[in-house]
């Protein structure tokens, strides 16, 4: 008996050492800044395993705005912003060190959807537009369209804090609008389809900062490779997704939800320079080179390496 007890102490300690020396994967915090399936990616991602598979720990915290999770990044909070390209072109204007390593959409994937008593562009003139905040993808799209429509400072903008405030706020009659990526309500009418525009828009990218970037680039490797998985299973397995998008969104009808990240998020997310000047000559700037705020390089190898196309085969 005392032999017996001797060897299970022994065999005990050797799978305990066992444990103990097994390196943990390393963590890598992704802030997305919106909830809305242009984010699926992520979720999929997290929920299908596939952070692990390649080499992370990835965790994932909604942050309802680009520009606030661009903030959470430089003060530590987290190692990825997912979010408003046209905000992390901002801070990297102001000084901020940070380099996109990918784009999730490089078109204004959304629609200016309003009341359903609202059929014509001026009549919106005087009436006030939801966004989500300042400086946030909303904001910048919204002032694009109502360029666009010939209502540039004729509209009301207020920030109401991230998606689903804005919804809440459009279906209790709030607001008149709001740029958003899915109907806020059944009854909104779509006024402006801003992928149609046909302009190049950074909707939102993956930011980290350049030392980060630096140190830990097999860790920002693994992370995308993750996320381009996530988006694979998207596309090729609908079942799996969906159940996913409506654990994330709280909601079983998400048909509309699945639609648009299957039709828009980019099976190659490599950030396209052009979308980049887009935001550039917005703010004014630009005699500034767009290869200033990217990098294509971990990207370009996994098309190169055939990794991309391996998933889809």
């Amino acid at each position: 008996m005392k032999k017996f007890i001797l060897c299970l102490c022994v065999s005990l300690f050797g799978v305990s050492s066992l444990w103990s020396a097994t390196p943990q994967l390393p963590r890598v915090r992704i802030a997305y800044s919106s909830l809305s399936s242009i984010f699926a990616g992520l979720w999929v991602a997290k929920d299908t395993g596939a952070f692990e598979k390649y080499g992370v720990r990835g965790e994932l915290l909604y942050i309802g705005a680009g520009s606030v999770a661009v903030q959470a990044m430089m003060g530590g909070e987290v190692e990825v912003v997912a979010g408003a390209g046209n905000a992390v072109i901002a801070a990297t204007l102001q000084g901020a060190p940070l380099v996109s390593v990918g784009s999730v959409v490089n078109v204004p994937a959304m629609t200016l959807w309003v009341q359903p008593d609202i059929r014509r562009p001026e009549q919106l003139a005087g009436k006030t537009l939801g966004i989500s905040r300042h400086g946030s993808t909303t904001h910048y799209l919204t002032l694009v369209a109502l360029e666009k429509l010939g209502l540039k400072d004729k509209v009301k903008l207020q920030a109401l804090g991230g998606a689903p405030e804005t919804d809440a706020s459009f279906r209790a009659g709030l607001i008149a609008g709001a740029v958003r990526s899915v109907k806020p309500d059944p009854k909104a009418y779509g006024l402006a389809d801003l992928a149609e525009l046909k302009i190049p828009f950074p909707m939102d990218f993956f930011a980290v900062n350049r030392d980060y970037y630096k140190h830990s680039s097999r860790v920002v490797e693994g992370m995308l490779k993750a996320y381009i998985d996530g988006v694979a299973t998207i596309k090729r397995r609908k079942d799996v997704a969906v159940e996913i998008i409506r654990k994330y969104l709280r909601k079983t009808d998400v048909e509309e939800s699945y639609d648009y990240a299957a039709r828009y998020l980019e099976r190659v997310p490599r950030v396209e320079p052009a979308t980049i000047q887009t935001v550039l000559a917005w703010e004014g700037k630009s005699d500034i080179a767009p290869s200033r705020f990217y990098d294509n390089t971990i990207i370009d190898r996994l098309v190169q390496e055939g990794f991309i196309d391996s998933l889809y085969r």
